[in-house]
């Protein structure tokens, strides 16, 4: 049976030739973490103390903030709650915390309050078991913040529309005052009286 050579067939003749005779395209591969030396050396520290260490909370918290600080706030988040899952009980609030900020700088609010909430009751709980493994100080600033998210979700805005708006509808009840070098936060002046400016009583 004879058979004629057609357009297919000489067409899938050039492409194999094609194929021998050009060259292998190149292969081009990107750092998937943006940043200098400094910065990734530093994150790769940190990552390999993780894994020296995989249930120092301590750690898991540094490897997430460095993450989140490149803009993998993906990866902080995963890492970070993973690392709260095998932390010690003493360190596993700073995991969550972390957790939680990076779900901030995703602009999830909800996600980020509803995290920093796990962390501040492993925090009481943990010092309460362990005194000094959850300093005062660290207690106040995770009641800040978990104000500052109920406040702003309180508000109805949209963080991820409204960033700015957000941000300004949970500072409305806290204000910052500076006192002999240490920033000191205090609630929010009551309105004054009869509308006056200054809040004295003349209208």
């Amino acid at each position: 049976m004879k058979r004629f050579v057609g357009l297919v067939d000489v067409a899938v003749v050039v492409v194999l030739l094609l194929a021998l005779v050009m060259p292998p395209r190149a292969q081009v591969a990107n750092a998937a973490i943006k940043g200098d030396d400094t910065a990734t050396l530093a994150l790769g520290f940190a990552e390999a103390r993780s894994i020296a260490a995989p249930t120092d909370g301590r750690v898991r918290a540094e490897l997430a903030r460095r993450l989140d600080n490149a803009h993998q706030s993906d990866w902080a988040i995963e890492d970070a709650t993973r690392g709260a899952l095998a932390a010690s009980p003493a360190t596993q609030w700073r995991a969550l915390l972390a957790a939680s900020v990076a779900w901030v700088d995703r602009l999830d609010a909800k996600q980020a309050l509803e995290v920093v909430k796990k962390a501040y009751a492993a925090c009481l709980d943990t010092d309460k078991a362990i005194p000094g493994t959850c300093p005062s100080w660290e207690q106040t600033r995770m009641e800040l913040y978990r104000d500052h998210l109920e406040a702003g979700l309180a508000s109805g805005i949209d963080p991820k529309k409204n960033p700015a708006g957000f941000r300004r509808a949970g500072e409305r009840n806290i204000r910052t005052i500076h006192i002999g070098g240490h920033d000191q936060v205090s609630p929010a002046p009551p309105p004054p009286k009869h509308g006056s400016a200054d809040g004295s009583d003349t209208p």
